[in-house]
């Protein structure tokens, strides 16, 4: 899984293809973070790529589906020459076939709508995802902030290489290449599980929930949802702490979830949580403006 989901991390693709390939080994890589729209794992040697459809790639969140894509001819110790040759062809005629696991057309036509605008929401999310993580390295009640798009992250080099705007130089407004780093990030508040559930619990804009890839933020505190059945020890190998928060930034106004996060942060410090109308609305204007 690469970026890993809710830690980050990341991995030198082109050297894991090598070694798997070295021994016969397909490699295999879950790329639902990044989405096609980010990073392209074939072009770096992975032999098949698996996507939760469910999550960026149908950001409305009414998706629920799987993707496998896969490169043909495959180099495996598999006595399955037709698996070999054509690994999805093999899956649609034959597993899925007689398992059944087949799409609705309603359920395939929310999907198709939603990846018709993915390139879009993922270079938007991943740049309000970079101006939150901004935020949060400098805030006084955050002890660490896992995102590569941050350069002070120890693997943000090697996410560099592989993670860019798809044909973005191909666009008029960038021209270039442009690096983007997803809309998935994790922070560690100082305190412990107890001060992370406080600010969790004064997030009035983010939604609290244990989903991700959605066009509205998300969070959730993986050591009692996501991963609350691994155990102590379990957490503890994929490191994984009590006071770690996930987010998963969505389409609003950056200013809108910073302000919502700052002022979940800010119940550290006994201040309460107002209850009022928003000075932005979900776009980011002033709904004094809109309502003149």
């Amino acid at each position: 899984e690469v970026p890993s989901n809710p830690t980050l991390a990341f991995f030198d693709m082109e050297k894991v293809a090598a070694l798997a390939h070295k021994y016969g080994i397909p490699f295999i890589v879950d790329s639902t973070v990044a989405t096609p729209a980010l990073m392209r794992p074939l072009a770096y040697g992975a032999d098949i790529v698996v996507q939760s459809v469910t999550k960026s790639l149908t950001s409305s969140g009414f998706g629920i589906a799987g993707a496998i894509i896969a490169r043909k001819n495959l180099v495996a110790k598999v006595d399955n020459d037709a698996l070999k040759a054509d690994f999805c062809t093999y899956l649609k005629l034959l597993p899925a076939r007689d398992y059944g696991p087949n799409l609705s057309p309603q359920m395939c036509t929310l999907i198709i709508n939603d990846i018709r605008t993915l390139r879009s929401k993922m270079d938007l999310m991943s740049r309000n995802t970079m101006k939150v993580a901004e935020f949060l390295a400098q805030h006084k009640h955050i002890d660490k902030v896992n995102y590569l798009g941050l350069e002070s992250h120890p693997l943000h080099p090697i996410a560099k290489k592989y993670m860019y705007l798809v044909d973005a130089e191909l666009d008029d407004i960038y021209q270039k290449p442009v690096n983007r780093y997803g809309h998935l990030m994790s922070f560690e508040v100082k305190g412990g599980a107890e001060s992370a559930r406080k600010v969790f619990d004064g997030f009035q804009r983010i939604w609290r929930a244990t989903d991700l890839g959605r066009i509205k933020s998300v969070a959730t505190i993986p050591a009692i949802s996501t991963h609350s059945q691994q155990g102590e020890e379990g957490r503890k190998t994929a490191a994984i702490p009590a006071n770690l928060i996930r987010l998963s930034v969505g389409a609003e106004h950056p200013d809108d979830i910073i302000r919502d996060l700052d002022e979940a942060l800010a119940t550290l410090d006994g201040k309460a949580i107002k209850i009022e109308s928003p000075d932005y609305s979900a776009g980011g204007a002033s709904s004094a403006r809109l309502r003149k």
